[in-house]
């Protein structure tokens, strides 16, 4: 009896031991994947009720490759998101980075996605720009991100035009198809699947997200696995997921460095468009000088005037239309640069390797362009924080450190560069060379950039002919810009002091041309250096705004005629006289005086606005108080 008692202990302690040793996924419950309904071709759920698209069956094989069980919960993003991030929905397939959500998820390096919103309509539809949007009816899917980030995008660009929300994508495509609407929104990967609809040239938004694992998730570590599994399917070509691209999206999409065809084409086309705006101002300039010569009778001087001013709102109007075209591609480009200098591929190396290369990489300097001007002091830098760190291999690590930017080495990045392979300093300095070229284009694009917006501010048009609340800071801001190119250490320098100017409200088209005619004459007055001074300030009577050229000035006997129209002391078709006569009626229209002082060391012109016009904080001006006084 008491034998059979110590065996029935003994079965009952090896039994606790098996469930004790059972695997993991066998004590724990089913990974949770959640989807959203109504995103095809990536994720949505089909007439059967069954979730299908690109990412679930994608991620849907790689799970069942892995053995891992999972079920799928389906649910809008507002319904899904407080799931996450509690861990009760475990994987989420595209998710947009930010810094909340990284404390919230774990977040694959290697599995992006990039795309962006772009605008579809009927086929055989026609749409020359984006500014063919006005007063139409456009329509988008209720709680999608696309159609958050439209409505966005064309309220910056002032175009009015009606939305409409669908309670899915069907049923958009369905009203666009029909004549319903004008068009619909969507993301690129959509617009490219679907047939029933054609593409626009409208893009916006782009974005990159990522396959995530909640924190709060018991699969975190499976995350791994995940997007391991990701990586070997895309090294192979023929592996399933290429099939499934071809499937779903109706192209194979390879990630890999080479610019897009597409993306040539835009470049191509802005190309033809700077061409083609050039080859236009220059005929209309060419027309406006030959009507300035016929402007000396004085009997028609006005009339001519009034043509003049037509003229140069049609050149506003195109202008503002170049500068929309140009904005588009530029965005897209600037993301796509982006997207291609975070996908650097490093074949061949070991995990210690890529993480010494990381770790180089990131210690290279804020302004490395900046300092490769003057390269024998950035050596000589270098070289005197070494003599404390490895003197006896100064000499060699200094130019080696200079190449790949590390203006700042300290005792580990010394380490890794002295025991580094000579396959991995070749991969480091092949970077470092990328990285550069990336810089310098970024560079390039934010000056692009930078110009179109001044040319938007300096090209808009009050088209209702009505005052509004204006930052005359950053209308003056603006003219500096298109004159960039003069204004250097060498050449005409700027001291500006106008930031302290409050808005103000008044005809914000006309006062621009006021600060255009007043700095275009100070500029031309110093001609290839000087000091251009800009100082804005409020006092007892409203605003004072002053502009102060370092020129010969203006002579005695010209002083009394300088208002006068047609007056001009350029040669014949350089100016058209109507310059400082325009300002000073503007000026004038808006209850203001527009002054002058002068000598042999330059002229100042000083614009003063009435403080009817000054907007104070909370506080709402009627204008016509302004114009009726």
């Amino acid at each position: 009896m008491l034998s059979l008692l110590r065996c029935v202990r003994v079965f009952m302690f090896l039994a606790f031991l098996s469930v004790a040793a059972a695997p993991p996924s066998a004590q724990t419950r089913k990974l949770v994947y959640g989807l959203v309904p109504n995103s095809p071709p990536t994720t949505y759920v089909d007439a059967s009720g069954k979730p299908t698209g690109f990412f679930i069956e994608l991620y849907s094989r790689i799970l069942d490759d892995l053995g891992i069980e999972y079920e799928y919960r389906v649910g809008t993003f507002a319904e899904l998101y407080p799931l996450m991030v509690a861990g009760d929905v475990d994987f989420f397939t595209t998710l947009v980075k930010t810094n909340e959500r990284e404390t919230q998820f774990i977040f694959a390096e290697t599995a992006v996605s990039a795309g962006w919103g772009q605008l579809f309509v009927a086929l055989g539809t026609e749409l020359q720009s984006v500014l063919d949007l006005q007063h139409r009816t456009i329509g988008i899917v209720t709680d999608d991100r696309n159609g958050a980030n439209f409505r966005t995008y064309i309220d910056s660009l002032a175009i009015p035009c009606t939305i409409v929300e669908y309670a899915d994508f069907e049923r958009l495509v369905k009203a666009v198809s029909s004549g319903e609407v004008y068009g619909g929104v969507q993301s690129n990967w959509f617009v490219a699947a679907e047939k029933r609809v054609q593409p626009t040239t409208v893009v916006f938004a782009p974005f990159r997200s990522y396959p995530v694992m909640s924190q709060n998730s018991p699969f975190s570590a499976e995350l791994q696995k995940i997007v391991g599994h990701y990586s070997e399917l895309l090294a192979d070509p023929d592996s399933y997921y290429y099939e499934l691209q071809a499937e779903w999206l109706g192209h194979e999409r390879t990630e890999t460095t080479i610019i897009p065809a597409w993306l040539i084409a835009a470049l191509a086309t802005l190309l033809v468009a700077a061409g083609v705006s050039v080859f236009v101002i220059r005929l209309l300039t060419d027309k406006l000088r030959v009507a300035n010569r016929d402007l000396e009778r004085k009997v028609i001087e006005r009339t001519d005037l009034l043509v003049r001013s037509e003229k140069l709102a049609a050149l506003g109007t195109l202008v503002a239309g170049i500068a929309h075209e140009f904005n588009t591609p530029l965005h897209v480009i600037m993301a796509s640069l982006d997207t291609l200098r975070t996908s650097c591929v490093h074949d061949g190396m070991s995990s210690s390797e890529l993480a010494d290369l990381e770790y180089l990489i990131a210690r290279r300097g804020q302004n490395v362009l900046d300092t490769r001007a003057d390269s024998r002091a950035r050596l000589r830098a270098i070289h005197a924080r070494l003599l404390t760190l490895a003197p006896e291999d100064t000499n060699r690590l200094a130019p080696v450190f200079s190449e790949l930017g590390v203006l700042e080495p300290d005792a580990e990045a010394v380490r890794i560069l002295k025991s580094a392979s000579p396959e991995m300093l070749a991969e480091a300095l092949s970077v470092a060379v990328r990285l550069d070229t990336f810089d310098a284009a970024s560079l390039a694009l934010d000056r692009m950039g930078s110009i179109i917006r001044a040319l938007r501010i300096y090209a808009h048009r009050d088209q209702k002919g009505e005052a509004v609340v204006v930052s005359l800071a950053v209308q003056i801001d603006s003219v500096l810009t298109l004159f960039s190119d003069r204004f250097n250490d060498e050449g005409i320098r700027v001291v500006a002091d106008y930031d302290s100017l409050p808005e103000y409200r008044c005809f914000a088209d006309q006062l621009q041309q006021v600060w255009m005619n007043i700095i275009t004459n100070a500029i031309e007055a110093m001609g290839e250096s000087g000091v251009l001074s800009i100082v804005g300030r409020r006092d007892g009577t409203g605003l004072c705004i002053s502009v102060t050229d370092t020129g010969p000035g203006i002579r005695p006997e010209h002083r009394e005629s300088i208002f006068e129209p047609f007056f001009t002391t350029k040669p014949e078709g350089a100016g058209t006289g109507l310059g400082l006569s325009t300002a000073s009626e503007i000026v004038k229209t808006h209850r203001g005086t527009l002054e002058f002082d002068s000598s042999a060391a330059g002229a100042t012109f000083t614009i003063r606005l009435p403080s009817a016009g000054i907007i104070e904080p909370g506080q709402i001006v009627d204008f016509k108080e302004l114009v009726d006084a």
